[in-house]
């Protein structure tokens, strides 16, 4: 007789909790239905559950979007960058205290050493139904130099992964991988580790609406924000040996919608805001930020980041700015508003030939670049806004890079802060290529702003 499996996953939702209760329910009535009729079901999340961009995710340092995946249950997850480092050190090892699910990540530790994992880790699980044994095992992104700067120890996970495959318990019928590494390590994983069965991936934000094979794996994804929803079939014979493995997405806006959806949407936001209620400071005028043009915000933060990190100046886009302050009291609630993005400071130490043609790149891609509707790349804001480098100038007659007016000086390295999205992002190759960087973590970029403006306002505390 054939034993039928479905496996339900999520992916990359990074807190679009407008999606939340559609896809609660449209799960949660799949896991009903499979335990009256005794249907096998697994439900799995791949990672980047959460976002801070979301007042709520703020708020409660992510300990609401555990008890969200709580509510369902999920039967396992693996946590993405946007879990493992945004949040501080603290702050990630309390996410799970309470969670009713394992974490499955085979390829991090709880030391830079890598010689142990946290305790509310383990690198594979094992469930059992229907008589077949499934092994379950999980895998993030490597993002080495924010994960060690906060006292983690993350490690190259291809091998990783063998490690766990290579022992495999005896008596395992599937193998499947929440892989949380994007879409060109799930394909070459699914052709060095024939072993694995299905890999349920994201990281990428890619969307395989009917799966996709690749060797001996099928591979599934669901894309980004809560758009879909994602499904996999798995049917065997009596010996549990795997006749078929098929893949599908749901539309999540094609779905019934919740009760009281817009109620229960709105309730997040305001619990967010709520918890975000405490007063930093009071200013004595508008602060109001410019997408396309320097600001008086923009000028704070520059000092700030320079401050902080003891650059000479700050390259940022425009674009990061949200809001406005008004005239009169400015709560967490309000930074977080204005700079709703998990974006960290960026030391670059630069010889003058790298910073020149930095500058030199700046000044010709600067008008093309401020009208783009960036996502991603660490940026959760609309356009990119122009590109701000206080000190910096470009000499159109004689086609020169400036720095304080007069020409970069090539026997002297530079101090030159930025934010993730210039090194992830491909605009300026440069900001990648150069070798020594030091990541200002878990400070954000609107923590760095609140300790400026509380230095400026009276309220002076130290770094």
């Amino acid at each position: 007789m054939k034993k039928r499996l479905t496996l339900w996953h999520t992916n990359d939702i990074h807190s679009h909790l407008e999606k939340w209760p559609r896809i609660f329910n449209f799960l949660k009535e799949k896991r009903t239905a499979a335990n009256k009729e005794n249907k096998s079901a697994l439900f799995f999340d791949i990672g980047d559950f959460l976002d801070r961009v979301h007042p709520l995710t703020e708020g409660t340092n992510g300990l609401a979007n555990t008890d969200l995946l709580n509510q369902l249950p999920y039967d396992a997850v693996t946590f993405g960058n946007n879990e493992g480092t945004t949040l501080a050190h603290e702050d990630l090892e309390n996410l799970y205290e309470h969670a009713t699910f394992p974490v499955v990540c085979c390829n991090f530790y709880a030391d830079k050493e890598r010689i142990k994992q946290p305790d509310w880790v383990k690198s594979i699980v094992y469930k059992e139904i229907d008589q077949v044994k499934i092994a379950i095992i999980g895998a993030t992104a490597p993002f080495r130099e924010y994960y060690e700067e906060m006292g983690w120890g993350i490690e190259e996970p291809i091998s990783s992964i063998q490690k766990q495959v290579a022992g495999l318990e005896e008596g395992t019928d599937l193998v499947i991988l929440l892989s949380h590494l994007g879409l060109p390590s799930d394909e070459r994983i699914a052709l060095e580790i024939p072993e694995i069965d299905v890999i349920l991936g994201g990281h990428t934000h890619h969307l395989l609406e009917t799966g996709k094979v690749e060797g001996n794996a099928l591979l599934a994804a669901a894309g980004r924000w809560g758009e879909y929803i994602g499904k996999v079939d798995i049917e065997l014979d009596e010996k549990n040996q795997i006749l078929s493995k098929t893949a599908m997405t749901f539309k999540t806006e094609d779905l019934p919608a919740a009760p009281n959806e817009a109620r229960e949407i709105q309730g997040f936001f305001d619990k967010g805001r709520a918890e975000l209620s405490e007063k930093v400071v009071a200013i004595p005028g508008k602060l109001a930020h410019n997408w396309f043009d320097d600001s008086e915000i923009a000028q704070i933060l520059n000092a700030a980041v320079c401050e902080w990190t003891g650059a000479e100046t700050f390259v940022m886009n425009a674009g990061i700015f949200m809001t406005d302050f008004e005239a009169g009291i400015v709560t967490d609630f309000d930074i977080h508003q204005m700079l709703p993005h998990p974006l960290n400071a960026i030391a670059l130490t630069m010889s003058g030939e790298e910073l020149e043609i930095l500058i030199d790149g700046i000044y010709r891609k600067k008008a093309e670049l401020q009208d783009i509707p960036l996502r991603g790349f660490g940026f959760r804001g609309e356009y990119f806004g122009t590109v701000l480098m206080d000190r910096a100038d470009f000499d159109l007659e004689k086609q020169v890079a400036l720095f304080d007016n007069k020409p970069i000086d090539k026997t002297r390295e530079y101090r030159i802060a930025t934010h993730d999205t210039f090194v992830f992002a491909p605009f300026f190759p440069i900001v990648k290529q150069i070798k020594r960087k030091e990541v200002y973590t878990p400070e954000l970029l609107r923590d760095i702003l609140k300790w400026k403006l509380k230095k400026m306002y009276g309220q002076e505390e130290d770094k």
